[in-house]
């Protein structure tokens, strides 16, 4: 079944009928909906675009702060990890579920004196709205059983060396999403006055 959406957006069941569809280079990448570990199962789309997937994460961030999101764009936006890792984006969402209006998130946005908060304007927006194209096939796939734990772990004295993925996926895991600013930041989005050396300083 297939669904059309506004701004060209179109959901599809196949991937002939994405390229059928679009004429022009597209790139492609998965994004992952849910995950049920008891029944086994993956849910995702694969989205395919006109752009890079930088591209579309800054146009449906610019579309959230200067329009409204449909559902579908809402559903995949959601599900982009990139709205946890991006400082921008993570204290935006942050600051609007404290209270904070888009108009006035908007104005602290692009009048902020900080580099870690990067601004879209409405004619950013608008420009990139023109021009960004994608298309998504949503597909479930089954997990690989994992095997249960023996109760037996290698020794170092053993042939061969320990794997290190481990450590290396626990270090990611624990390193902080955003930098040390990050206080200073949410404060200066959602009271519109940050502290320095002692003293307050206005928006």
């Amino acid at each position: 079944m297939k669904y059309k959406h506004q701004y060209g957006i179109t959901t599809v069941s196949s991937p002939s009928e994405v390229y059928s569809s679009y004429g022009g280079p597209l790139i492609h990448f998965p994004v992952v909906q849910s995950i049920n570990r008891e029944k086994g199962t993956l849910r995702r789309w694969i989205v395919f675009s006109n752009g890079k997937r930088s591209t579309l994460v800054l146009y449906l961030f610019g579309k959230w702060l200067w329009d409204e999101l449909t559902n579908i764009e809402q559903k995949l936006f959601w599900s982009l990890n990139e709205i946890t890792k991006d400082t921008t984006i993570y204290l935006s969402f942050k600051a609007y579920a404290l209270g904070i209006s888009k108009r006035l998130l908007r104005k602290r946005l692009l009048e902020s004196p900080f580099t870690e908060l990067k601004a879209i304007s409405r004619e950013q927006y608008l420009s990139r709205k023109g021009r960004v194209t994608f298309f998504l096939i949503e597909e479930q796939i089954s997990l690989r059983k994992t095997p249960k734990y023996s109760g037996y772990t290698k020794h170092y004295k053993d042939k061969g060396s320990l794997r290190t993925n481990k450590e290396e996926i626990l270090s990611e895991m624990l390193d902080p999403v955003i930098d040390v600013s990050y206080d200073t930041l949410l404060s200066y989005l959602t009271v519109g006055e940050i502290s320095l050396f002692g003293g307050v300083t206005s928006s």
